[in-house]
């Protein structure tokens, strides 16, 4: 995982390895003080990111899946990449440690079966050679921008030794010359322009004698120039002039000269001033006095402090006796060290009070300090965010402890971890008896196979909801809980948490439910048999009578006896269909399941093949009504297309056939009970059945253009597969 620090301050680490676990382990061992940011890799990544970014630090097991870790050590000495490497291994073979030095580590650590241990052994090496590696590159820096300065510098820079030989001359002197270092280095300086003694005036033959700075001006004719010759002797401990610093300024270049030093004072004043952060210098006197120099104006901004109101001030001149020692104490402590050091502190400045974290580099000249280079940042808003950060979390500990549901936490041996207030007035356990239970002995019997199944699925890594299972109290009373568990992982270990509620109420009174529903079934079914027994010898009874009567009066009587009695018949039919309506919990169904096969002479097209809907076990019957609906009704349908469309209300499905349509009048009227041409029951039974899950249905087609049904379907109520 690529993790880059925003704070330069910060060291980056890239820590290669195969193994993601031990990644995450030692990754969080190293993090965890927050002052060093760990970047992680597999073996063939490594070049890649290496490639991209550059770290301080570069941490590799020995042993990486069919190579060995040092191949990144071959991978920095090829391309001259000066980054340190320390090498991880269980291996304590001394060949195996001088192989990993011999190819360029700067470091060998032996791991442990204890990575929080080792890790902190780690972390100690990583800023040993972060900080070396970054003085390393301050040091070349340092150097690079001491050459370059001189070859930016638009005179000639040289320096010679007493009897004229040169040793070393910037760029511009070996432009002037127009020769490479190795032609000049050796050679007197009047040799280099073509002559055989030296100049009749010479800056440095009079430094040589006065031992003090002279400068001369002298025309060369063999290049046409006039040169202002400055030249400074470098005198040792005898006061013997050892060196000649001599500065050669071409004078008709000089307003040219000038014009580019003032440009890049221009360009150190841009940056200083520039720069978000917080920048001051500090002087340090002979007498160990800590005397501010100047600010920046972020600084200025920040603290309200003008270079003016602090140029020359010691912390206590600055800020008062009391704060000024404990700022003066930090500014001693960076000298002590000769090291940066960062730290956190709380001033009140003219801007107010603030808190700042800063850092304190140390300007090292002929082994002493002499200035002090500060950074600050406000970290006010940081810390006001930290607090509150910890308010909540201590508000977040409390709800978990006080909530009105069971929460557990147990480790991968299944022992606890955590429990809330709620779980041990449920389960009537003490703090100490939780301390030596297992989550298994508290699992009836009957749930104990699908528990350890699930157990084992969350340490995988899998969170799983809607667990059901039964515990045992205290006393061995049941008790019915469902509810969610998931696994994390802290202090490098992995932990799961659980979050049930007691359904142990719900459980009885469904269960009284489902047997009043089944008495109750029962005693229709055997209501509904005898009923339709006797309509059956009611209607053959009648059937008799309009055979024997001769009376055509009687004959109108008996006929609406019949009618009244087969709607009686119909009526009870309908009971037994009413009756399963809402009896078994609803389940998620396929659409292409649930549409009825083309039936002559109609065809069906679905394009809404892929969607599943959650409702009641008849739903079925909805599209077989509305296909049989299409049939009886459509007169001359031969065709019925299902489409879906989605919106704020849900997912509207849509059943279209080609017939003649309902008319305006009857939209409505025909989902009432007992209305249609056939048993009258189809479209109110349809819209009983949706109704279990939310779902409404009407009629929303033109007259004359087909018959046109939308069902609205809630979103939590359907998905695409």
């Amino acid at each position: 995982m690529l993790n880059m620090p925003d704070n330069p301050d910060l060291i980056s680490a890239l820590y290669i390895e195969d193994d993601y676990a031990l990644q995450e382990i030692y990754r969080g061992f190293i993090e965890d003080d927050g002052d060093i940011i760990v970047a992680t890799a597999r073996k063939e990544e490594a070049v890649e990111i290496l490639d991209t970014f550059q770290f301080d630090v570069i941490i590799s097991e020995y042993h990486l899946s069919e190579r060995e870790g040092t191949d990144i050590l071959r991978y920095l000495k090829e391309k001259y990449d000066k980054t340190p490497c320390i090498i991880l291994s269980s291996e304590n073979e001394a060949d195996t440690i001088i192989r990993a030095y011999e190819q360029g580590a700067v470091d060998y650590i032996r791991k442990s079966e204890n990575p929080a241990s080792i890790a902190v052994i780690i972390k100690n090496r990583i800023k040993d050679a972060a900080l070396k590696r970054r003085r390393e590159r301050d040091l070349e820096r340092y150097r690079l921008l001491l050459q370059a300065t001189l070859d930016a510098i638009p005179d000639i820079i040289g320096i010679q030794t007493p009897d004229h030989k040169i040793v070393y001359y910037n760029q511009v002197g070996y432009s002037f010359l127009n020769m490479q270092p190795e032609e000049v280095r050796g050679r007197r300086c009047f040799e280099l322009i073509g002559r055989n003694r030296q100049c009749d005036i010479c800056a440095t033959e009079k430094a040589i004698r006065s031992k003090k700075l002279e400068r001369v001006e002298k025309y060369l004719p063999e290049q046409d120039r006039y040169l202002d010759c400055r030249s400074y002797p470098v005198l040792d401990d005898d006061s013997e002039v050892i060196f000649i610093v001599e500065q050669l300024s071409d004078i008709t270049e000089r307003r040219r000269a000038e014009e580019e030093t003032l440009k890049l004072a221009t360009e150190y004043e841009t940056v200083f001033n520039g720069t978000h952060d917080c920048i001051f210098l500090i002087r340090v006197t002979g007498e160990g006095e800590f005397r501010f120099i100047r600010n920046n104006l972020a600084h200025e901004t920040a603290t309200g402090l003008t270079t003016e109101m602090l140029h020359d001030k010691t912390p206590e001149e600055l800020l008062g006796e009391e704060a000024g020692s404990i700022v003066s104490a930090n500014y001693q402590r960076c000298l002590d060290t000769n090291s940066p050091i960062i730290y956190e502190e709380t001033l009140n400045l003219p801007a107010g009070e603030k808190i700042w974290e800063t850092l304190l580099t140390p300007v090292i000249q002929e082994g002493r300090v002499t200035h002090i280079v500060g950074s600050s940042r406000d970290i006010t808003d940081q810390k006001r965010i930290e607090m509150e950060l910890r308010l909540s979390e201590e508000r977040y500990r409390d709800f978990f402890d006080n909530a009105n549901v069971m929460i557990q936490s147990v480790d991968e041996e299944g022992h606890f971890i955590f429990v809330n207030t709620t779980w041990k007035e449920k389960m009537g356990f003490s703090d100490e008896e939780i301390e030596n239970l297992s989550l298994f002995e508290i699992i009836h019997p009957d749930s104990l196979a699908h528990c350890q199944s699930t157990f084992q699925d969350v340490l995988s890594g899998k969170a799983v909801s809607g667990v059901q299972a039964v515990f045992l109290t205290k006393d061995r009373h049941p008790i019915h809980i469902e509810g969610n568990v998931n696994s994390f992982v802290h202090d490098g270990k992995l932990k799961t948490r659980g979050i049930f509620q007691d359904v142990t109420g719900r459980r009885i009174a469904e269960e009284a439910v489902r047997i009043a529903n089944k008495k109750l079934q029962l005693l229709s079914s055997i209501t509904r048999h005898d009923i339709l027994n006797e309509v059956m010898v009611l209607l053959g009874n009648l059937d008799f009578a309009e055979e024997m009567s001769d009376d055509p009066e009687v004959g109108k009587f008996l006929k609406k006896v019949k009618e009244a009695g087969r709607t009686i018949q119909r009526h009870i039919e309908f009971t037994r269909l009413y009756e399963n309506l809402g009896i078994s919990e609803p389940e998620w169904q396929e659409l292409v399941a649930l549409i009825p096969k083309s039936k002559e002479p109609v065809t069906i097209t679905n394009n809404c093949k892929s969607l599943s809907i959650f409702g009641d076990p008849m739903l079925e019957r909805v599209f077989s009504n509305l296909l049989d609906n299409t049939i009886r009704h459509g007169e001359h349908a031969t065709a019925v297309t299902i489409d879906c469309r989605q919106s704020d209300e849900g997912l509207h499905l849509i059943w279209r056939d080609n017939g003649v349509g309902v008319a305006n009048d009857q939209k409505e009227a025909i989902f009432g009970r007992g209305i249609g041409k056939n048993t009258g029951f189809g479209l109110f039974l349809s819209r009983e059945i949706l109704a279990i899950t939310g779902m409404l249905m009407s009629e929303t087609g033109s007259q004359g253009d087909g018959a046109q049904f939308e069902i609205i379907i809630p979103k939590e109520a359907y998905t695409f597969n």
